[in-house]
């Protein structure tokens, strides 16, 4: 996927002292960031969700900002809930960006989730690299939108163990990649019913963990395919009977969205700054399908059906 402020000057080099970091974040701010308390001990109720969580990937400052605005703006209209994914280095400074996130959060609508301080794969850093910039990232965004999360989205949907690691030191419950992409000691997709896989299934007498305590919600589907830098639209259709078969299978769907998908393209097929009414359309075909079938739409935290973090 094209970001825009996504280089190779982050992918080694990406944190040179989270002491130093962490100052910066607060010089910044003029703000003092609080300590966050460990999350609560996660209350997993007897029932199934049956539902549809929506996230949207690459969440940043300026970049294709009318889109974004205008899917949040979606969202919020419709009353629907949605994870955001955030890319914490590039989020503070554009006023577009945050306001309508501080809107979106406060009223309950969005669910903030952290999708790396530097677009990286996370896979490829050290584990100390990968706690400190996750460490850094949920400091950040208590001083913007005063509420960490219990939920990483990893860029490019890639993790080791110990990304596990550092998110059960970090107090976190719940990561998000695709299915494709999980860890083999945690899915098996030539076995998916295997009791050996640690995917969570939102269902009764059900509570399944990693062997670190954390929650394995992975994506069910994307709004386009992304191969490289190449996109292609997924057939809605498709999109539908890929919802039912999750939900049917784990108590819940999630379905991921990026920015790109909803914007305008260009001759040479580029997204520009304009939102696509088109897309929309197609997303509104989804969330029809959902209530129409008696499918809610959830949060992260509202599938696991745990509180949200404070």
């Amino acid at each position: 996927m094209e970001l825009k402020h996504i280089g190779n000057q982050f992918q080694v080099k990406i944190i040179i002292g989270v002491i130093a970091g962490i100052a910066l974040v607060i010089s910044l701010f003029s703000i003092p960031i609080p300590v966050r308390a460990p999350s609560s001990s996660v209350d997993v109720t007897q029932s199934s969700c049956n539902c549809i969580i929506f996230r949207i990937d690459d969440i940043q400052d300026y970049w294709l900002n009318q889109v974004q605005n205008g899917l949040m703006d979606h969202f919020m209209s419709k009353n629907e809930k949605v994870t955001l994914g955030v890319v914490m280095h590039f989020v503070g400074n554009d006023s577009s960006i945050v306001n309508k996130i501080t809107t979106g959060h406060n009223s309950g609508t969005f669910e903030l989730a952290i999708h790396g301080w530097d677009h990286v794969d996370y896979a490829k850093l050290s584990a100390q690299q990968q706690h400190d910039t996750v460490a850094l990232a949920n400091r950040k965004m208590e001083v913007l939108w005063g509420k960490g999360t219990d939920v990483f989205i990893p860029p490019f949907n890639s993790y080791n163990n110990d990304t596990l690691s550092v998110l059960k030191s970090l107090n976190m419950k719940i990561i998000s990649v695709a299915f494709s992409q999980e860890l083999p000691n945690i899915y098996d997709p030539s076995k998916p019913n295997s009791p050996a896989n640690k995917v969570y299934k939102s269902q009764p007498d059900s509570n399944i963990k990693d062997n670190y305590g954390i929650y394995h919600i992975p994506e069910g589907v994307g709004f386009y395919d992304f191969e490289g830098a190449t996109s292609s639209k997924i057939p809605v259709q498709s999109i539908l009977s890929t919802i039912d078969s999750k939900i049917a299978s784990y108590g819940y769907a999630v379905v991921t969205l990026h920015p790109q998908d909803f914007a305008v393209k260009d001759a040479s097929k580029k997204p520009i700054n304009q939102i696509n009414p088109s897309e929309i359309s197609d997303l509104d075909t989804i969330i029809n399908h959902a209530h129409k079938q008696g499918y809610a739409i959830k949060s992260f935290s509202e599938a696991l059906q745990q509180p949200a973090s404070s």
